[in-house]
């Protein structure tokens, strides 16, 4: 089973961690792995120790780069990509290049989907206001951090790790 192509919709902590499995089982495998945002793998469970100066370098979030992916495991990683399609019965993923806007279509042997989640908003008047935000990502992260010094009280609503 040498020469198949597994697609990987989703980095960070799920999609990276199968990656890096998926080559350990197999290192004939194609394996790429598409991230929306600019970030493939970093320590999601830093995030609130970044806001709180615990952890004051934010380069200290970072867990692997997509060099270290393509050095360390053969692994292709293209961030800053957003999965717009799958097509099944093709087995294709129509992919975007968000920093270029170009789009490709990607062929597969094997497709993992591990797109992560979404904040949920709960139905509260109000919630829309500014500096009301949700905490997923270091982008997210810079800006809970960056309005800090005007803040004067803060909720945390919600459950999980974060």
């Amino acid at each position: 089973m040498t020469g198949k192509r597994i697609l990987i919709v989703g980095g960070v902590a799920g999609g990276a961690s199968c990656a890096t499995r998926i080559r350990r089982l197999c290192e004939e495998y194609e394996i790429i792995m598409f991230e929306k945002g600019s970030y493939v793998s970093f320590a999601n469970c830093g995030l609130p120790y970044f806001i709180g100066d615990v952890i004051v370098e934010e380069e200290k979030l970072l867990v692997a780069t997509p060099e270290l992916f393509k050095n360390r495991f053969n692994i292709q990683v293209c961030s800053d990509t957003e999965v717009l399609a799958i097509d099944r019965d093709l087995k294709t993923l129509t992919v975007r290049d968000l920093k270029t806007g170009v789009d490709r279509i990607e062929p597969y042997d094997a497709l993992v989907l591990s797109t992560g989640s979404s904040a949920v908003w709960p139905l509260i008047e109000g919630i829309d206001l500014p500096g009301i935000h949700a905490l997923r990502t270091i982008p997210d992260s810079r800006k809970i951090r960056s309005e800090l010094p005007d803040m004067k009280h803060a909720v945390v609503m919600g459950a999980g790790y974060l």
